[in-house]
Order: structure tokens, then sequence, then C-alpha cells
């Protein structure tokens, strides 16, 4: 009877444990649905969040000093509005002229490549002429893919409309930070008051600091980084004679904020831009490669230098988080990928049961490290 008994409690142990998980997983997914449909709600929201985590440590040490957390995040608020409507007035004349002169370019960039047409419209009436003479006489012909002028005008509504939703939000988010930087220390109280033990409590807090030193550290360290990727693009860029070297220096320093992605865009525009710019291909070419080697400078050399290595992700989990946050939020999903990243590594690094998604995101380890855990 002992053993009847034993069992039928293991079989609702198993069952609890099934129904828990099934549980979980449904309230991921409607997580995730709230995320996606609420996303022009709580993407001010979480970005504001990580600018007041980021500035978190200035405002404690500044309550230290006697200084109050209103004032000291007013400071905050003014510095960044200042840096951010600085930055805005001084690039929106070059970005707006070159959307102006965006039909100008292309027609200049497909000019530059007319020799490479021609021989791809060779290869492209022969292909025709095969298909015709293997298919039926009603087939359908191949369309041919043309870019309109007609639809520039539309894209161009798109690209300049966006900047005015972007400026509200970045208003937004700011205005949101400013309140949570000022209400100081007020959500850890209500976290320990709402929490039933002490242990609970202690863990807790001891995650909420830790978050903040690790994503302060984060975003203040690769935006060091990002300055001096900017400060030598533009330098190198002016050496060469490319026009607004200081405007690719921001967008370097913009683009760095984007892993793998940012690179490859900033690449890929001052590829255009020289080869429309410069009469000599073979010269033009230099400014993308210039932006190249910058760029795997700061990935392979300064990154793995300064940052330490809690705050090193693995290319797999960045790639993967870059793919999903994308998908999720779009551009500032994009941005917002490494950060998200870093605050989970956090959560996995002080519980338990998550050491293995941590061990996972964390980078490679150090081969004297590797040994020694074998030994």
């Amino acid at each position: 009877m002992a053993a009847t008994v034993d069992e039928i409690l293991s079989e609702e142990t198993v069952a609890t444990r099934q129904v828990r998980n099934l549980l979980r997983a449904l309230l991921l997914i409607v997580a995730l649905a709230v995320a996606y449909v609420a996303r022009d709600l709580l993407l001010p929201v979480v970005l504001a969040l990580f600018i007041a985590l980021t500035f978190r440590p200035a405002i404690r040490y500044s309550s230290k000093h006697h200084v109050p957390p209103l004032l000291a995040a007013a400071i905050i608020f003014g510095l960044l509005s200042v840096g951010g409507f600085s930055i805005v007035y001084f690039a929106s004349g070059p970005v707006v002229a070159w959307f102006e002169d965006a039909p100008q370019m292309l027609k200049a960039f497909s000019e530059k490549f007319d020799g490479l047409q021609s021989s791809l419209d060779t290869i492209t009436d022969l292909t025709a002429k095969l298909q015709d003479v293997s298919k039926a006489a009603n087939a359908a012909p191949i369309q041919e893919v043309v870019v309109r002028e007609s639809a520039l005008p539309a894209i161009f509504s798109v690209v300049t409309g966006y900047p005015i939703q972007f400026l509200v939000t970045l208003l937004t988010t700011l205005i949101l930070a400013v309140f949570l930087m000022a209400s100081g220390d007020l959500f850890y109280e209500k976290l320990v008051r709402i929490l039933p033990s002490l242990s609970a409590r202690k863990q807790a807090l001891h995650i909420a600091y830790a978050i903040e030193d690790e994503i302060s550290a984060y975003v203040l360290t690769l935006s060091s980084i990002n300055l001096v990727m900017g400060v030598l693009v533009a330098l190198i860029f002016h050496m060469l004679g490319m026009p607004l070297p200081y405007l690719w220096g921001l967008l370097a320093f913009l683009f760095n904020y984007i892993p793998y992605v940012g690179a490859l865009t900033g690449i890929a525009l001052s590829a255009f831009t020289a080869i429309v710019t410069f009469d000599s291909l073979g010269y033009a070419l230099l400014i993308p490669l210039a932006y190249g080697a910058c760029s795997i400078i700061e990935s392979e050399v300064l990154s793995p230098q300064i940052m330490g290595r809690s705050l090193q992700m693995n290319s797999v989990a960045i790639l993967l988080s870059l793919a999903f946050w994308t998908w999720l939020w779009g551009i500032a999903g994009c941005a917002l990928a490494l950060p998200f990243l870093v605050t989970i590594k956090v959560f996995c690094d002080h519980m338990d049961g998550l050491s293995g998604l941590g061990e996972f995101i964390a980078t490679r380890q150090t081969a004297s490290v590797v040994g020694s855990s074998q030994d």
C-alpha cells in the first residue's frame, strides 16, 4: 500500500511539473506577443530604463555628496539633450542634402558600372532567348525588375518621416529616464518590502546592483570605444579626401553600437559614396577598406583589451540576440540586443538554475583557465 501511495505521489509530482512547464511556455508566448504588439509603448520605457541604469551609479555617487537625485538627473538630462540636439543640428544639413542628391548619386553610381551593366544585359538576353526556345509560345515573359524614379518620392517620404517619430520617442525616453533617475532608491525599497524572506531580498538587491554596474560599465565603455572609432574614421577619411569626414566619424560612432550589422552598413555606405565621389575606382575602394580596417582593429584589439570578460559575449549569442530583437522591435531592438544580453547574463551569473545559459552567452575562456579546470 505504501508503494502504491509513493507511485501516486510521484505521478502527481511529474504531472504538476509538466503543467508548470506548460504554463511557463504559455506565459513566455504571451509576453512575446505583448512585446510585439505594444512595442511603440514599451520601447521608450525600456530605453529609459537602460539610460537610468547607465547613470544610476553617478546618481548614487552624487547622493553621497549631498546632491539631490532630482538635481543630478536634471544635469544628466541637460547634458544628453544638448549633446543630442547638437548632433542633430550639425548632421541634419548634410543628411538632408544626401537625400536630395540621392537620384543623381544613384545615376552616377550606375554610370560607373556601364560596362558591367552591358555585360549583364547580354547575359540576360541570352538567358531569355534560351528560355523562349524551351518554353511554349504562350509562356509568360520574364519580367525585368526596374527601380522607377516615381517610386523614389514615396521612399523618401518614409525615410524623412522616420526622424520625426524618432525625435518624439527620444524625447519621451529622456523624460521617463529623468523620472526614473530622480526616484532614487524608491523602487528598490518597494522591492525589499514585497519579497517574503531576507535571503530573497538580499539576492534581489544583489542582482539589481549587479545589473546597474554591468549595464553602466558596458554602455560607458562601449561609448568610449565608439568615440575612438569615430575619431579614427574621421581622421583617415579627411586624409583620403572624403567629403564631410566629421559626419562619417559620427556615423561610425553610431553604427558601432550595433555589432556586425553596423560595421557592414558603414562599409557599404562609404563604398557607395566613394565610388560616386572619386573618378578612380581603385582609389575609391580605399575608403571602405580603411573603414573595414578600423572596424577590425576596434573589434579584435580595442574591445577585447578594454572590456573585461564579464562584458564580452560569444558571437553566436550576439547574432541570435540581434536576430531576435531586430525581428521583434526593428532597428531599436537591434541597438538594444547587446544590453538585453548583458542583463540576461547578469541574471544567469547570480542564479544557479540559469548557470548553463550564462555559460553559453559568455565568451570563450582562456586556455589556461580551461586547462586548469580540466586538471
